[in-house]
């Protein structure tokens, strides 16, 4: 298995969930949800394209749930993306996650909590080698979401794709790996991805 090692494309779509009159620069709008939308491929030079929805948490679009209806239709509960192209298998692995960004306020100061809950998808014939390249490709997209839920929500308007160098995202990793969230079940498989960082 080829082991992608270039950096990130991901391709922000946002969903304004509001009437366009709130002030974009207020605490209150920078409540962002958002949900992984779209296969994701791997390129010549090993970068990862992705994609994600974003909305503001406001009006109609309160929950992830919702969110999932916006993007795949009503009824629809769960919004899984395969990555089997990206690993170079023919066995289907998926990956569902939410982001979450909320302002908190804490002792007088401010910042984003930002979060993504993860779930991973993968037949019990995927090896243990393959696991970790799982658990680092979902990682690593995961922390460029989390880095894009920063940005300013007129930059998330201009749903563009932002491409970032495997350096780049390197630096994300290292920052946001601990608001990637897989449960205690891929903690070694996280931990092993993440070293894999940190040595290069």
């Amino acid at each position: 298995m080829e082991k992608s090692t270039g950096g990130v494309s991901l391709d922000i779509r946002f969903i304004d969930s509001g009437d366009g009159s709130e002030n974009y620069s207020s605490a209150e709008s920078r409540r962002l949800i958002g949900v992984y939308n779209g296969d994701w491929s791997l390129e010549e030079d090993g970068t990862v394209n992705a994609s994600m929805v974003f909305a503001r948490r406001v009006g109609d679009i309160r929950s992830h749930g919702n969110l999932i209806e916006k993007v795949r239709g009503i009824g629809e509960n769960m919004a899984r993306v395969s990555i089997s192209e990206c690993l170079g298998i023919e066995d289907e692995v998926k990956v569902s996650g939410w982001l979450m960004a909320d302002p908190m306020l804490h002792s007088g100061i401010s910042f984003l909590r930002k979060v993504i809950p993860t779930e991973l998808v993968v037949p019990d014939s995927i090896e243990d080698n393959q696991k970790i390249e799982v658990v680092r490709i979902a990682l690593r997209v995961g922390a460029v979401a989390l880095h894009c839920a920063g940005l300013s929500l007129d930059e998330l308007r201009k749903s563009h794709v932002e491409h970032f160098s495997s350096d780049k995202v390197d630096e994300f990793v290292s920052r946001f790996h601990g608001n990637v969230d897989f449960g205690s079940e891929w903690r070694e498989h996280k931990k092993m991805a993440k070293d894999c960082v940190t040595e290069a």
